[in-house]
C-alpha cells in the first residue's frame, strides 16, 4: 500500500533537485513523483534526469511549460497514496520527515500541519522563511485554533488526504504566480478535521531569483487576483484578522507600487475584502513609512 505520494514541481535547477530527493527516505509506502515543467536542455541533462530509473519514483516531462501548479496537478493525477505531500524542487526534508510520517499516516484529518524552517543557499544562512508559518503552527498546536494556518497559502508544511482532495476536487490554479493560494482557500473551506504536528520536518530554500521574490506589473496583479479569489472561500468560514487585512492590503499595495493605475481598478475590490476602516488604516501606515523614508534621503 502507498500511504504517501510526494509531488515535486521541477524547473531547470537538477543539482537543487538532486538534494530533495536525497533527503526523501526510501520506504516502500512512498510514492515520489517529478514533474518537470519544460526545462531549458541547455541548463538540464535529461538524458541524466534526477531520478530516472530509481526505486519508488516516477518522473513526468512535460512539455507545456505552463507553470508549478500546473506540474503539481499532473502530479495529483498519477498520485496513488493515501496522503499527498508537496515537496518544491528547491527545497528539501528534514531527517525526522519519516517520524512525521509514522505518526500521521493513521491519522484521522483532511489535512496535517508540520513545521518548516529555511535556509539562504547564498550564505547558509538562516533564510527566515519559515517563521511566521511555524508560528502558526504552534498556535494550532497549543490552542487547536487552526484558522490562522489555514489562511497561509504554501502547500508545503502540510499533508494532506487525497481522499479530501478527490472529494472536492481541489487542484492548482495553472497560472504563474501565487498557483497555491486558491487551492488552500479551498482547503480551508471544505475541510472539518485537522491536527498539527510539532516536528520540523522541512526546508525551504531562500535564492535571488525565486519566483517568490520576483515583483513587477505582472506578477503582482496576478498575486492580487489569486489573493481576491482566496478571499471568496475564506470570508464564507472564518472572520478575517487584523493580520489577514493586512496581507491583503500589501499585495494590493505592491500593485500599487509598480503600476498605480492598474491597482485602482482593485480598489473597490479590496475594500470590500477587507473593509474601508483597514485599507485607510493601512494606506496611512504605508504613507508615513514613504515619507519617513523620504525625509532620510
Amino acid at each position: 500500500m502507498i500511504n504517501y505520494s510526494i509531488i515535486i514541481p521541477h524547473k531547470n535547477t537538477p543539482e537543487l533537485l538532486r538534494k530533495c530527493l536525497d533527503s526523501i527516505p526510501r520506504r516502500d509506502d512512498i510514492q515520489i513523483i517529478v514533474v518537470d515543467d519544460n526545462s531549458d536542455a541547455g541548463k538540464v541533462d535529461f538524458g541524466h534526469f534526477p531520478g530516472t530509473g530509481e526505486p519508488h519514483t516516477e518522473v513526468y516531462l512535460t512539455k507545456e511549460g505552463r507553470g508549478a501548479g500546473y506540474a503539481r496537478n499532473v502530479g495529483l493525477e498519477h498520485a496513488t497514496g493515501r496522503w499527498v505531500v508537496f515537496l518544491d524542487s528547491d527545497d528539501f526534508f528534514h531527517e525526522c520527515v519519516s517520524e512525521l510520517m509514522d505518526r500521521c499516516v493513521d491519522k484521522d484529518a483532511d489535512v496535517i500541519f508540520f513545521k518548516a524552517d529555511s535556509i539562504n543557499f547564498i550564505d547558509g544562512t538562516d533564510g527566515h522563511r519559515g517563521d511566521e508559518y511555524t508560528e502558526r503552527v504552534d498556535i494550532a498546536i497549543k490552542n487547536k485554533n487552526y484558522q490562522s494556518v489555514l489562511m497561509y497559502s504554501c502547500p508545503w508544511g502540510k499533508i494532506f488526504s487525497f481522499k479530501f482532495l478527490k472529494k472536492h476536487g481541489i487542484k492548482f490554479n495553472e497560472v504563474r504566480y501565487g498557483n497555491d493560494v486558491v487551492f488552500m482557500a479551498k482547503v480551508a473551506f471544505y475541510s472539518e478535521k485537522y491536527d498539527a504536528v510539532d516536528l520540523t520536518a522541512y526546508c525551504i530554500s531562500v535564492t535571488n531569483g525565486s519566483l517568490t521574490r520576483t515583483k513587477n506589473s505582472e506578477s503582482c496583479l496576478i498575486r492580487l487576483q489569486q489573493d481576491l479569489e482566496g478571499a471568496g472561500y475564506y470570508k464564507k468560514k472564518f472572520k478575517l484578522s487584523e493580520t489577514d487585512k493586512f496581507w491583503y492590503f500589501e499585495t494590493w499595495k505592491n500593485l500599487y507600487l509598480c503600476d498605480g493605475f492598474l491597482a485602482c481598478k482593485y480598489l473597490i475590490i479590496i475594500c470590500e475584502i477587507i473593509g474601508i476602516k483597514a485599507f485607510t488604516k493601512n494606506y496611512c501606515r504605508f504613507l508615513k513609512r514613504r515619507i519617513k523614508s523620504s525625509l532620510r534621503k
